[in-house]
């Protein structure tokens, strides 16, 4: 049974005019300086109030002056329908290529009354009118693409593993109260993810709507979704992920060789129709490894013109009957070269086959948002992979969900048994809020619907170009996804590795709503769970206590792409940054989340969840600014949420004591002046049956010293200078 305590707290300012520490409090989503109106009332003949003027990224401004012609914005927007009409009536709709042969176009409608984004080319000299044009709020530089962190910010230590950050995190004990993330589905934001990776086979996450994607991988890739819509391009025309399989072929005289290609097919199951598809596969790392294209076979082999298997014949043989075969429900593919019964290529994870009647996942969607018709393939003519570009995702994948499979099971994930979705491609540029905006929504573009959707995102990366972190519009936008549009989901967001300065923390990882992310080591000895040296540190722009959590970073074992080894089971490594610190959060929250669907029989809501997480974190004695609420302790949430004696949360988990414009608010500035006071409720809970004593002693930070340096700077900054 659990009790609550309420308490009275009252901040007291007496000598500085600087806000204290804040966040938390009671989920005002009425903040004015992001929501100034009431987003239902509006209709097109009825403009948005404006109360500030939109938040304007200085880059746009830069590459104007420097003679652009043009440039790629992305306008967040009360009113797409006014943003559509602007752009009609000022000729800024971007064209699309004409339905090729069995394509069709259907025409799409933007949202209306709810807060939206919209990319487009715009004129530089029409460029400042967008400003004002009913319901924009923000401007966003769309060719300014996130950065992801560096994955070794220091030397790491090679002794140390994911399984060892499973034990210190408390992973390990939620593990044998039956909490290891069943159930909960962690999308990961980055280069995309090898799925055929041993340790990542089978962690795929699933559409379970009952609709027209249901049982095909719960995947994302808007630059390959773009290309497609807009100019009718997939690969090998354009270096997307996506694969033109429209080129046919016949076996007329049942040899089991097709009579265009010469291909050999015996062996593979007949196509009902008796037309094959042929095409290129698209990852470009296979093709390295392999010294070649690598030819895809897709073939109807149940019922006529349904096109159920993709065979990539990737050792180039010609023959596809001895390479392994995507359907839905064993969507990987690879080669096992030295024969030990470990994969040592990857043709990655299919995920959807045209099927001449819907469009490709979420593509409805996403082309009403951007003022596209929805581009419809005919059967089999288009092929959907997920890949990884680099490395980064699948390491980042690894450590929420990783199999220990491979190299004496060096890469145990926090949650082994969530499921991950990928928005692949995120670093492509011009889209990366669609990815957001997709974990929030998924494929049918409603929150409230979940079998289409991931419940947790994970963001390793940043814009380091941003320097007013928390103002901007991209942690702004992240904010509102989580505490209003969809407050049943969840991000963790790296807060980057420019440290060891205060007020260091990167975009969008100064979000209000979110568990921003900071790195502390997992040193063999006791001394695990210190900061590492280069994490940064808050508080953002607007004074608010950052990181909230903080988990491993410095250092753990991951898993690497095969196609970026020789041998399967040596496609692990050791890394750190924030990248991993985030991850292992999010793995963490999917293990929690699992415990708290199961007990209280609903999915929690994004600001109850993080004061609960932030307030069973362990104290490491780092003050808040390098700590934030503590480090993460999975033992501790889970048995608190089990009743265990002697556990206790708080609500609200920090506070930032003031109030602007007269009342409080969560995702803006507060101030409190000299001789002011503020009085806050806070409510302790006591999970358990036996009571706990509770004592509140107030703390005060003081520096350690203050120093005052004089630096002269000659010349123009080159070794010359001083």
């Amino acid at each position: 049974m659990r009790e609550r305590l309420a308490l009275l707290l009252t901040f007291l300012m007496l000598a500085s005019p600087a806000s204290a520490l804040v966040t938390g409090g009671d989920y005002d989503t009425n903040d004015s300086y992001y929501y100034p109106i009431d987003s239902t009332s509006l209709t097109p003949s009825t403009p948005a109030p404006r109360i500030d003027a939109p938040w304007v990224e200085s880059s746009l401004g830069e590459r104007i002056q420097l003679g652009a012609e043009s440039v790629r914005v992305t306008v967040i927007s009360h009113s797409l329908r006014e943003l559509n009409a602007w752009q009609h009536k000022h000729n800024q709709i971007e064209n699309q290529a004409p339905p090729a042969e069995g394509q069709s176009l259907v025409v799409t409608d933007p949202t209306d009354g709810v807060i939206d984004h919209r990319t487009f080319w715009v004129d530089s000299d029409i460029f400042h009118k967008l400003s004002g044009v009913a319901g924009v709020i923000g401007i966003l530089d769309a060719q300014n693409s996130p950065e992801p962190y560096d994955t070794t910010p220091l030397a790491s230590d090679d002794s140390q593993s994911s399984v060892r950050s499973g034990e210190i995190h408390g992973a390990n004990d939620a593990w044998s109260r039956g909490y290891s993330g069943d159930g909960i589905i962690v999308a990961v934001a980055d280069t995309g993810i090898d799925f055929a990776h041993p340790d990542l086979d089978g962690t795929q996450a699933r559409i379970s709507d009952g609709r027209q994607y249901d049982g095909w991988p719960m995947m994302f890739d808007h630059n390959s979704m773009y290309h497609w819509l807009v100019n009718n391009e997939a690969y090998p025309e354009r270096n997307t992920w996506y694969a033109d399989t429209s080129t046919l072929d016949f076996d007329n005289n049942s040899d089991g060789v097709l009579d265009i290609s010469g291909y050999i097919i015996s062996g593979v199951p007949n196509s009902s129709s008796g037309v094959y598809h042929l095409g290129e596969h698209p990852d470009s790392t296979l093709r390295s490894q392999m010294g070649g294209d690598v030819p895809i076979l897709v073939i109807d082999s149940t019922l006529n013109g349904t096109y159920d298997i993709v065979i990539p014949d990737i050792n180039r043989n010609g023959n596809f009957s001895d390479d392994e075969r995507m359907v839905k429900g064993n969507e990987t593919a690879g080669l096992d070269e030295n024969e030990d019964g470990v994969r040592d290529v990857s043709a990655g994870l299919l995920y959807w086959i045209s099927d001449g009647k819907n469009g490709v996942p979420y593509a409805d969607v996403y082309a009403g948002r951007h003022g596209y018709s929805n581009r419809i393939a005919g059967a089999g003519n288009l092929t959907l992979f997920m890949l990884d570009s680099g490395n980064h995702g699948t390491l980042c994948a690894s450590a929420v969900a990783a199999q220990a499979k491979v190299n004496d099971a060096a890469v145990l994930g926090m949650a082994p048994n969530a499921t991950i979705a990928s928005i692949g491609n995120h670093y492509s540029g011009g889209h990366s809020l669609d990815g957001w905006r997709w974990i929030a929504e998924g494929n049918d573009g409603d929150p409230s619907t979940w079998g289409d959707q991931p419940h947790i995102g994970s963001f390793s990366f940043g814009y380091s170009s941003i320097d007013d972190s928390g103002a901007d519009s991209y942690s702004l936008y992240l904010d509102w996804l989580t505490r209003v549009y969809n407050n049943q989901t969840h991000y963790a967001v790296a807060i980057g590795n420019g440290g060891h300065g205060y007020g260091t923390v990167k975009v969008p990882g100064a979000a209000q709503g979110i568990f921003s992310v900071g790195a502390f080591s997992s040193r063999t000895n006791m001394l695990w769970g210190q900061s590492a040296p280069w994490t940064n540190r808050g508080p953002n722009i607007v004074g608010r206590m950052d990181p909230d959590i903080v988990a491993v970073g410095w250092s753990a074992t991951g898993d690497v792409p095969l196609n970026t080894r020789n041998n399967g089971n040596s496609a692990t490594t050791t890394w750190g940054g924030t990248s991993l610190a985030t991850p292992i959060t999010a793995g963490l929250l999917a293990v929690v989340e699992q415990a708290w669907l199961e007990n209280y029989g609903e999915l929690p809501k994004s600001q109850p969840f993080r004061d609960f997480i932030l307030s069973t974190a362990d104290d490491r004695g780092y003050d808040p600014f390098v700590q934030g609420g503590g480090w993460f302790n999975a033992s501790s949430s889970t048995a608190a949420i089990d009743g265990e004696n002697g556990t206790f949360s708080f609500t609200p988990s920090q506070w930032m004591t003031g109030t602007f414009q007269g009342q409080h608010r969560d995702a803006n500035i507060n101030v409190i002046y000299p001789g002011e006071s503020q009085t806050v409720s806070f409510e302790l809970t006591n999970h358990g049956e036996r009571p706990i004593p509770f004592t509140a002693i107030g703390k005060k930070h003081q520096a350690l010293a203050h120093q005052v340096g004089q630096w002269l700077s000659i010349g123009d900054g080159s070794s010359g200078g001083e």
